[in-house]
Formats: C-alpha cells, structure tokens, sequence
C-alpha cells in the first residue's frame, strides 16, 4: 500500500510534485542532522539560493520542471563570471542534492542535472606579501558597500580590521573565524579556541595562544556586538558570515593590491612565521594540521632546496664550461 502511494506521487518521468524549495529544504535539514561542516552547508545554501533566483527557476516549480539545458545555463554564467572551479562546486552541490533525493526514496532515476565539468586550472594560490596584506588592513574599515541599491545608502564597517587581524594571527580557516563565538574567545587565560572537522568526522576544538594586539581588538569587538553569540556579525544580515571572499575581494580593489582570499592569509600566517625562525612543529601546533607534510606545504619556503640543488649542480655547471673552452 505504502509502495504504491509512492508510485502514484510520482510523474511519468520519475520525478515527483515536490517543490525544488521543498527538495532543497529537507536535504540541507538533513545535512544539518548529519553534522556537515558549517563552511559546506553554508556553500551549498549560497549555491541553492543562486539557482533559485536564476531567471526561469522558481522555488515553487517541481523538481521534473528543471531541465538540464537550464541548469546548463545557469552554471555557464558562473564560469564565465566567476570561474570554472566555483561552477564545478555549484555543480557538485546541485548534482549531489539530487543523488541524496534518489537515495532517499524521493526522485527516481538517473541525475537530469548532470552537467559536465568545467576546465578549471587553479594551479598555485595566490599568497600576498607582508605589504599587501597591510595595504588592505589599512584601508579596510574605508571601504563603503552599497546598503540599499535603491538609495544608495552606505554604511561603515569597522569591524573588518579585527577580523582581517583574527586571520593572520590565529592562520584560522575562513569558516572557523566566520563561526567564531564570544564563548571560545578566553581573555584571562589570552587564548582562542577555534573549531575545526578537518581532522576527523567530528568537530574538534584547539585552543592556541592569543596575542595582545588581538585580544585589544576583540575586546573593542565585544563593545560593538555586545550580547550576540558570534564575534563577528554581518551588518547586511544581522547573522553570521556564511561567504566573505566578496568582501575581502572588493577590500583589495580598494587598496589597489591583487585580490586574494580569507584563506590566502593563512599561507601568509605560516609564512611569516617560518620566516621568524618558528620551528616547524610549532607551526604545526598553530596551523592544527594532522600532518606535518602539509604545514611544511603552507610555508612555501624553498630555502634549503634551493641551497641543495646549488651545491650539487652550480660547481658542475662551471666545470663544464671550463672544460668546453679548453
């Protein structure tokens, strides 16, 4: 009986009447249940929404209504405005809601939405230097956004300063900082705990030290959110930050440096802390990485190869071109 009723709500293609909002709706409720990471579901709900306000998608249309030339379309226009890598994540998210719905009992058949990847060469991440990264900083609680669009109203945010200074001196990840609350920040014992699922399924939580300068920064950033549970709150929302690399991207146009991400920065932080002499364990310890193959990889110091390759090939080099005169 119960096998037919779900027989009967089906369409002639495999796929039922639910709304999409609805489909999208009980995956991310059951993501939530599951644990996933609060920088992945955040992405994922960034994502849905982008999809949901593309022109000829409607929240309230069923899911058979979607067509695959019209996901095509709307995944084209973000590798054309943005990249190719951030459309093969908004296809993974979109490609993977429905795999969780056939899964799930809720769509039959094989993914109509699958369309193919796109040609996405990231090669090496951009890491600014010391004195563009300052060059932001000083310039980030200058920069103006558009409140309404109507109006044109503006508003200063002085909050960005602090937040830019929690990156370099925790090298946090950019959902760990935006996830931030008042209860991980310890002022009396000067450390911060951050929270991380990077190293297994669960979430896990490190305390590392807090410099002074950060904490005087903090301290002004309690006085501004007052009783709120996060640090850091976005003033066009009211919330939490769920996605910022806008942001830090629109903070490098003003400051007239080469645009870089949240988590640039924590490559900048293992810089310059292997340029200060701190040995690498300790960087390990900051970084809360499992492996200390992939600090070493963060530090991007090629010092003692350089001096290796030198020695045994630069004597060469000159002994055959000696040899070759003669």
């Amino acid at each position: 009986m119960i096998k037919q009723k779900l027989i009967e709500s089906f369409s002639e293609e495999g796929t039922p009447a639910v709304s999409l909002h609805t489909l999208i709706t009980k995956h991310l409720l059951a993501l939530k249940a599951k644990g996933v990471a609060q920088g992945t579901y955040d992405d994922k709900t960034l994502a849905f929404a982008e999809l949901l306000s593309w022109p000829g998608v409607s929240p309230v249309m069923p899911v058979a209504e979607l067509k695959h030339d019209k996901v095509r379309e709307f995944l084209d226009h973000i590798a054309q405005t943005r990249s190719g890598h951030r459309a093969n994540t908004f296809r993974k998210h979109i490609v993977r809601l429905w795999n969780w719905a056939k899964r799930s009992r809720i769509v039959l058949g094989d993914c109509p939405w699958d369309v193919e990847m796109y040609k996405a060469d990231r090669g090496d991440k951009y890491v600014p230097s010391e004195a563009d990264f300052w060059k932001v900083y000083e310039m980030a609680d200058q920069v103006r956004r558009p409140f309404h669009k109507l109006n044109g109203e503006t508003e200063a945010q002085p909050h960005r300063k602090r937040m830019l200074l929690a990156y370099l001196h925790t090298g946090a990840r950019r959902g760990e900082v935006f996830d931030l609350r008042w209860s991980d920040v310890d002022f009396a014992g000067q450390r911060i705990r951050l929270w991380t699922r990077k190293r297994t399924s669960g979430l896990e939580g490190d305390w590392i030290p807090m410099t002074e300068q950060l904490a005087a920064a903090l301290k002004e950033q309690r006085l501004e959110t007052g009783f709120r549970e996060h640090v850091f709150i976005n003033p066009k929302t009211d919330e939490p930050y769920a996605y910022g690399n806008d942001m830090v991207r629109d903070m490098c146009a003003v400051a007239g440096v080469k645009a870089f991400s949240f988590h640039a920065i924590r490559h900048l932080t293992a810089s310059m802390l292997d340029k200060a002499g701190v040995p690498l364990a300790t960087i390990q310890l900051i970084l809360r990485h499992k492996s200390v193959t992939t600090t070493a990889r963060y530090i991007h110091s090629l010092k003692d190869a350089r001096k290796a390759v030198e020695q045994t090939f630069g004597g060469r080099i000159l002994e055959m071109k000696k040899a070759s005169s003669e």
